[in-house]
């Protein structure tokens, strides 16, 4: 209980606990936004790595969508369709060699092929096929005969490889568009797979990359499964949009997936991490708070119980030394080092026991000296003996009314010096007044400078408003400017795009001389098409920007609202200031008025307790007189026995007095 009652225990207990709960909440708070912000950081990092995917697949993809396209064109494809409807087998060494070469320049297709409108097929890496094969059966051939365009398959695992292979296909014309057959080629995509793998997602996260129908080309674990069981494939496969962020549990394990799909084909590119990993750094800082946090703590409360340590200890010095003086030792001298409030105590300390030292040691002298002014008494009552009683009677009559005057006077002289006492204390009480009121005006002019100096920040800031109100709308008014030669540069990109593929057409027609000329007419293509989108990302930022711009024109008319409202408000602040100021000013005339008063009646005070003391002392001369007179006319005997036993009482009393001051030790 003495622990708990002592001044340093108070001052460390509440510090302790304060930064205790300082640290907790500090170490809280960062570890949570630590986890927000990794998470953050994690699903925009994860958005640019899956479109970055997502472009590579495309780009992947479309070199096989291309050739083909280039190849249906080709004038010996077209000659050995020809040839076989028409019974010609000349074409068909010149068809192969060309497969061949194809195989050779594109090393990730396993087969190529040529399925003729006859039923006949031509192959490459040559296999032997079944006697009833029929490509006009084939899914790649009935997906591919009634269009003029290239058609992707559902991936699929090789038989013979086991490799999760994708076919496309695309529909052969000849030169009067009559219809010659299918190509086909099937493209091992373990070398995309093992691209898209690689990829350092962070965090221990992994890609992958499923079909249309959920059928996994890419998975850690699941590869060449479907993955609809999943219900976040479900959900993305189902949904609309083309790219986002979901979370989702399996396994028991919270998980996000970052998507993207891929355009032209339908299938989805997506990065998906256990949501536990993403907590680890968090945890991580959360830890190295948490130990710093204890290092400050033990640091500081060591610092501080040094400190407060050096304030108790000279608190302990002044507690011995004044029980020694309680015990009577005024010897006792408390050492300053200090100059604070503690030191300032301990130099009252000092000068109080050095005050009772003058004391006492002038009470020792006192009770000599009445011992011997007792011993004196007691020889002169012995003297008084011969004194006559004859004048007793008349003068006693005397002694009588000049004591009763005495008493009148002296007490006449106190009520003067209690009116006194009190008068002083009015008249320090009309001067701490003044003062107040001296120190309530110059903070009332203090106040209302600062009312009228924010009143002027107040109308600077409005003004700032309006003006980054008007900068705003203008440029709201710019971004409508800059959405027309979006629109412009749109519609031209789309020309382009239309250009090109006429190019493409009048290319092909072409033949052999211009094939070239295709290739560039696909890439004018391309072009326009990434400008279109470039332009449409333009101007999505444009329709996002004047909505904030927007948004932000309604919080401005708003916040300038606010500042008419506090503009109102300084106003009627700044009229109380001015009013309370006149106040204070005549309560300060005031108040100098009754401290003028009061100094007048100091004076008179002065004068009357003067004059009062001079009539009680004159009274007390008189009663003196009529007290020896009286003395000398009492009964002789009786007198002289009465001032001897006073004597002999005043000679104990001071022998007692000796001994108490005896007690103190005083050097």
């Amino acid at each position: 209980m003495k622990v708990i009652k002592s001044i340093k225990t108070k001052l460390l207990l509440p510090i302790i606990a304060a930064l205790i709960l300082a640290f907790a909440f500090i170490i809280g708070f960062i570890s949570w936004q630590t986890e927000n912000s990794v998470e953050k950081s994690v699903i925009a990092q994860s958005e640019g790595i899956v479109e970055s995917l997502s472009g590579t697949v495309k780009s992947f993809l479309d070199q096989y969508e291309k050739s083909i396209g280039l190849l249906s064109v080709n004038e010996t494809i077209q000659a050995y369709g020809s040839a076989e409807l028409d019974g010609d087998e000349a074409a068909s060494q010149q068809t192969a060699a060309l497969f061949g070469d194809y195989l050779e320049t594109y090393g990730e297709v396993t087969n190529i092929y040529f399925g003729v409108e006859d039923g006949t097929t031509l192959i490459m890496p040559e296999i032997e096929l079944p006697a009833d094969f029929d490509p006009r059966e084939r899914d790649w051939y009935t997906q591919a005969e009634n269009k003029k365009a290239a058609v992707w398959s559902e991936p699929y695992e090789d038989t013979a490889t086991g490799a999760s292979v994708v076919t496309v296909s695309r529909a052969v014309y000849d030169a009067n568009d009559r219809f010659l057959g299918v190509l086909g080629v099937d493209i091992d995509l373990t070398v995309l797979a093992e691209r898209v793998t690689q990829t350092d997602l962070g965090y221990k996260g992994y890609p992958i990359i499923f079909s249309p129908v959920g059928t996994a080309i890419v998975h850690p674990t699941l590869q060449g499964e479907n993955l609809t069981k999943v219900d976040v494939v479900k959900e993305i496969i189902d949904g609309s949009s083309p790219s986002g962020t979901k979370y989702y549990q399996m396994d028991g394990e919270d998980r996000i997936i970052v998507f993207n799909n891929v355009p032209g084909l339908n299938w989805t590119v997506g990065a998906v991490y256990n949501k536990a990993n993403l907590l680890d750094l968090s945890e991580s800082v959360g830890q190295s708070l948490l130990w710093t946090g204890i290092i400050l703590l033990i640091l500081i409360s060591a610092a501080m119980l040094f400190v407060v340590s050096s304030i108790v200890k000279p608190l302990r010095q002044l507690e011995r030394s004044a029980f020694q003086v309680a015990e009577g030792d005024l010897s006792v001298q408390v050492p300053v080092t200090t100059k604070d409030e503690v030191g300032q105590v301990a130099a009252a300390f000092n000068k109080m026991t050095e005050n009772m030292r003058t004391i006492l040691q002038k009470v020792n002298h006192s009770v000599q000296e009445v011992k011997v002014s007792a011993e004196s008494l007691s020889a002169v009552s012995e003297e008084t003996n011969a004194s006559s009683e004859q004048m007793t009677h008349a003068i006693n009559e005397i002694t009588l009314g000049v004591s009763r005057s005495a008493e009148d006077s002296a007490e006449a002289v106190e009520r003067s010096n209690s009116l006194g006492n009190q008068i002083d204390v009015i008249t320090r009480q009309a001067n701490e007044m003044a003062r107040a009121a001296s120190q309530a005006e110059q903070a009332n002019q203090k106040g209302t400078g600062q009312i009228e100096e924010l009143r002027t920040a107040s109308d600077e800031t409005k003004t700032y408003i309006s003006g980054m109100q008007t900068v705003i709308e203008e440029l709201e008014s710019k971004m409508t400017s800059v959405e027309v030669v979006i629109q412009a540069i749109t519609d031209i990109s789309a020309q382009t795009n239309l250009l090109a593929l006429n190019a493409s057409i009048e290319a092909a027609r072409a033949g052999e001389h211009g094939k070239g000329f295709a290739v560039v007419a696909e890439e004018v293509r391309k072009l326009a098409e990434q400008s279109g989108q470039a332009a449409n990302q333009v101007r999505k930022t444009i329709t996002d920007i004047q909505a904030g711009s927007k948004t932000a024109v309604e919080h401005m008319k708003k916040t300038r609202s606010n500042f008419d409202e506090q503009t109102m408000a300084v106003e009627e602040t700044s009229k109380i200031f001015h009013q309370l100021s006149a106040l204070v000013g005549t309560m300060e005339s005031s108040i100098i008025t009754i401290n003028r008063e009061i100094k007048e009646v100091g004076l008179t005070k002065d004068e009357v307790i003067y004059t009062m003391t001079g009539i009680a002392a004159s009274s007390q001369q008189s009663a003196a007189a009529s007290e020896e007179v009286s003395a000398s006319a009492e009964e002789q005997l009786k007198a002289v026995r009465t001032v001897t036993e006073s004597s002999e009482q005043l000679m104990g009393l001071s022998a007692e007095l000796k001994e108490v001051v005896n007690q103190f030790k005083l050097a």
